[in-house]
């Protein structure tokens, strides 16, 4: 036999009033009630980025990479990404001050929790999906300069892995392969300290007397320095391939941690602030 639960009416309620909002929301974009209306031809700003993301004939502004995206996001604009990359920093401090809780290890050690995962079927297919997320990830880190993706996409689509693994197997077997906060954290600080360095570079270089600026990528009309051009084999398009990396490594590092901490049961956190 099925029983059925009935929804309370409140939630049907907010459903329908968010479904309502969507509708009045599109149909006023279309309308141009909203004061904006799409055109079909391509703004000012955007044919300035088209054009100069990489052109071997005018490279007087390019960026040296094909993915447009890529080259506004660390280079036309690469002091907002910079300021992204700080907030996220503070919010997972914010996170592990608050969630840190002390004991944890010696608590998982005295075999408070109990299970072990889920059941084999689940762990064989969870260990060939995060094979693949592994794999796709680390793709999307080291083409983000050529094709869609980076940095940040890469290290939020490798921290699944961790997601899947907590899902599948439990925290404690993350924990025995030390995939650990205290591991992790190092690990997100080398990857902010390498944005860092990589953002400083061009400004050290500027007190040799070479004009530069910081998160220079390739010279300019007004500052000769560049970093490694965007030719070769591997089309590293100057310091961009290195800035998709240290992200990838700081946002998957970052994410893991938040999820390492948030896996910790509620029970552990009882037992512990009762001592």
């Amino acid at each position: 036999m099925v029983i059925s639960k009935v929804r309370p009416r409140s939630e049907i309620i907010i459903g329908l009033g968010v479904a309502l909002l969507l509708v009045l929301t599109l149909f006023a974009v279309i309308a141009g009630a909203t004061g904006f209306t799409p055109k079909e031809d391509i703004r000012p700003l955007a044919k300035f980025y088209l054009y100069y993301a990489i052109n071997w004939y005018e490279k007087k502004f390019w960026a040296a990479s094909p993915e447009a995206v890529n080259s506004m996001v660390w280079d036309y604009r690469g002091y907002d990404t910079l300021y992204e990359t700080s907030v996220f920093f503070l919010a997972i401090i914010g996170a592990i001050a608050v969630f840190r809780i002390p004991g944890v290890k010696d608590v998982f050690s005295k075999g408070i929790l109990s299970g072990r995962g889920l059941s084999l079927i689940v762990k064989t297919i969870t260990k060939l999906v995060i094979a693949f997320v592994l794999i796709v990830s680390i793709a999307i880190a080291v083409h983000g300069n050529l094709t869609p993706g980076g940095g940040f996409q890469a290290g939020s689509a490798i921290s699944i892995a961790t997601l899947l693994a907590i899902a599948a197997f439990s925290r404690i077997f993350l924990e025995e392969r030390k995939i650990t906060t205290k591991l992790m954290l190092p690990i997100r600080v080398l990857g902010v300290l390498g944005i860092g360095l990589l953002a400083l570079g061009p400004a050290l270089i500027a007190l040799s007397g070479i004009m530069s600026f910081v998160i220079q990528n390739q010279p300019k009309p007004w500052a000769d320095w560049g970093f490694i051009p965007g030719v070769g084999p591997f089309w590293l398009s100057g310091n961009q391939f290195f800035y998709n990396f240290f992200e990838f490594v700081a946002v998957g590092a970052g994410f893991t941690v938040i999820y390492l901490i948030f896996s910790i049961p509620e029970l552990i956190y009882k037992r512990v602030l009762k001592k």
